[in-house]
């Protein structure tokens, strides 16, 4: 086992504690070997054991079982695991699954104390229940104490190379556009109070009012993101595109920032420019969905483009990122 495998601190705890609870039932259990039936009970048919065990046998096994399921889960927990809440609830279960047999076995013990014969015991139910309500607490304690330390892992190098491009104007960058809250309400209601009466008339009229309905709804948000083109990433040349997605799944617009030429951001009012939604024509597209901030960016000869944004420090920080994106080519080409 290596250090860059395993957690060493934490693995000792998750080896340690199960063995540590089965030893301490071992050396329990012996006290009782006088007050105890040999056979031990483990099964009741009725008032007839069915299933007994030698005392050693039964000592040897409940110890093996508290100390093998404890240290597997403690030792996955002790993995360098790049999800930090798998490995909490892993120590959690160490803790619970060492705990949970040590008290049946106790519990059996204690209900045949004093008994001549295991037919006349019974496991103490009661044992049974503050033992395993204690494991159980205790290992949803772990889960909450048991802190390990954050991994660097290669999530985190794409996400530092994704920051490091961002501040370079190359990284990629998405958010989602849609209406305002009150626009979805009032087609909901419109679907409810007209559908309502078109149900009168025919069920058909309905379906047809519910399907134009979503069919609005779903041009009324778009995720845009500015991402690396696959094809010229595999062609050794890295060119970026701005693509508006409709419901984030169906791609509508696609330009290249290579192609941007003029950009400037403009306050808008939604039905000013035509409404809501995908609108083309002549070469100029935009998809706006409210009022307000937006951007107007020149493509040259692919078009322009009137592009909405959620709020004013979003359509700053894409102006600023479509500024970047612009200078970089330029100060290629001057050197």
């Amino acid at each position: 086992m290596s250090d860059h495998r395993f957690d060493r601190r934490f693995l000792s705890f998750g080896l340690g504690f199960p063995w540590a609870v089965a030893l301490c039932f071992a050396v329990l259990a012996l006290l009782f070997r006088s007050a105890v039936p040999d056979p031990l009970g483990i099964h009741w048919d009725g008032e007839h054991a069915d299933l007994t065990l030698s005392f050693p046998v039964f000592v040897l096994l409940s110890a093996l079982c508290i100390g093998t399921l404890g240290s597997i889960c403690g030792v996955l927990a002790g993995l360098r695991l790049s999800r930090r809440w798998l490995r909490r609830l892993l120590m959690g279960l160490a803790v619970s699954l060492s705990l949970l047999p040590a008290s049946f076995a106790a519990a059996l013990l204690i209900g045949q104390r004093g008994h001549s014969t295991a037919e006349d015991g019974a496991a103490d139910s009661v044992v049974f229940a503050l033992g395993s309500g204690a494991a159980l607490a205790l290992g949803v304690i772990m889960i909450f104490v048991y802190q390990p330390l954050p991994q660097w892992t290669d999530r985190d190098d794409r996400a530092l190379a994704a920051e490091q491009a961002a501040l370079a104007g190359e990284g990629e960058l998405s958010y989602w556009l849609s209406a305002r809250s009150s626009t979805f309400v009032m087609l909901a209601m419109l679907v409810f109070l007209l559908g309502g009466l078109l149900l009168i008339l025919s069920p058909w009229w309905s379906l047809l009012l519910l399907i134009l309905v979503l069919f609005l709804a779903v041009n009324l948000f778009a995720r845009v993101s500015i991402d690396i083109d696959g094809a010229s990433r595999e062609a050794g040349r890295v060119s970026r595109l701005l693509r508006v997605r409709i419901a984030g799944l169906l791609p509508v617009l696609s330009f290249r920032l290579s192609e941007l030429s003029t950009l400037e951001s403009a306050s808008i009012g939604l039905w000013e420019e035509g409404g809501p939604g995908l609108r083309m024509h002549a070469g100029q597209a935009q998809f706006v969905v409210r009022d307000g901030a937006a951007l107007r960016l020149d493509f040259g000869t692919s078009g322009s483009l009137l592009l909405g944004v959620p709020d004013q420090q979003r359509a700053m920080d894409l102006l600023e990122n479509l500024r970047r994106s612009r200078q970089k080519p330029q100060e290629e080409a001057d050197s």
